[in-house]
């Protein structure tokens, strides 16, 4: 008697069937094998990008997920996490938070840096500002071209080196430029507060 093909594969294929993450970082620990490790990744790696991604962006994001991995993959302890999950995400936080240090975007809110930050100002301080504001752009609108060139351009995080690059002008010509326009506006905006 011939089995057919489908029937075959399904004899042949010794296929283990884990339940839990748990059990798959078990079996990947005890035997190294990738196909345990693929498992993990298979199930986790969407969840852990979109954490990293919400935290961060795209570039650090995909570095911050790839070291997340490697390090699981560098484990070599007996010992198999309680929550795979959570243990999962607590390396990609702890690299995350790493790599945010080394680029020296990590800042730390504090309580009382939240309630000023969420604190809504009221209208008079609303209006108030709105006004300060339009001092400033007709003040600055009233700059001669090349020292709001320079100006917004240092505003944008040029530095005088890079402004004098862009607009292909000296560096002594850049701090002047820039040394007139903040002078004008003290004054255009002093004299109108």
């Amino acid at each position: 008697m011939k089995l057919p093909s489908t029937i075959k594969g399904w004899l042949s294929t010794q296929k283990v069937v884990l339940t839990s993450p748990e059990e798959v970082m078990t079996q990947y620990i005890a035997t190294g094998k990738t196909k345990y490790l693929s498992l993990l990744v298979e199930e986790f790696n969407a969840s852990l990008f979109h954490y990293v991604m919400s935290q961060s962006d795209k570039t650090t994001g995909e570095d911050v997920v790839q070291s997340t991995w490697l390090k699981v993959m560098k484990t070599q302890t007996k010992i198999t996490p309680s929550n795979i999950k959570s243990w999962l995400f607590t390396i990609a936080r702890n690299t995350l938070i790493d790599e945010l240090r080394r680029q020296n975007k990590w800042h730390i809110v504090t309580d009382e840096e939240h309630e000023l930050t969420c604190s809504a100002p009221s209208l008079e301080q609303q209006l108030e500002n709105k006004s300060k504001q339009e001092q400033f752009n007709n003040a600055l609108l009233a700059l001669p071209l090349l020292q709001r060139e320079a100006f917004i351009f240092q505003q944008e995080g040029f530095s005088i080196s890079e402004i004098g690059e862009l607009t292909q002008s000296s560096h002594e010509t850049v701090k002047s430029r820039l040394r007139y326009a903040r002078t004008q506006l003290k004054n255009t905006i002093g004299k109108t507060s």
